[in-house]
């Protein structure tokens, strides 16, 4: 069974979509913050991590990129819809992007496509 990091610090749009993926089959960890993340993040421990970009401390796109650097695929949610151009302007555009709001369906699509790579990968 997939294991799937939700960070949101948003708790109504976090007990949505963790529910949600549960329901889907997924194993799901949540954090509210990147900070409380950083404690859950491992290879082995989450195969993908779904991460706000816009949080209190430590931002989603940093928290993103350290996952990447540990093999678990990102994706990045943000309900700013100019924070898309401001990850391509700095570089800084290496996961996927969905925007809020998203439905639940489509990020369940998004999940599984990434999940496939993954398991190519590793095939």
């Amino acid at each position: 069974m997939p294991r799937i990091l939700v960070v949101e610090d948003d708790s109504d749009v976090r007990d949505v979509v963790v529910d949600f993926l549960q329901a889907a089959g997924y194993a799901v960890l949540s954090a509210a913050s990147a900070e409380q993340a950083r404690s859950l993040l491992a290879p082995g421990k989450v195969d993908l991590a779904l991460i706000d970009c816009l949080m209190k401390g430590e931002q989603g796109d940093s928290l993103a990129e350290h996952a990447t650097k540990l093999g678990i695929p990102a994706i990045l949610t943000s309900g700013d819809p100019n924070y898309l151009s401001y990850l391509e302007a700095s570089g800084e555009h290496c996961v996927t992007f969905l925007p809020k709001p998203f439905r639940l369906r489509d990020l369940e699509e998004l999940i599984s496509q990434k999940l496939a790579v993954l398991q190519d990968k590793t095939a």
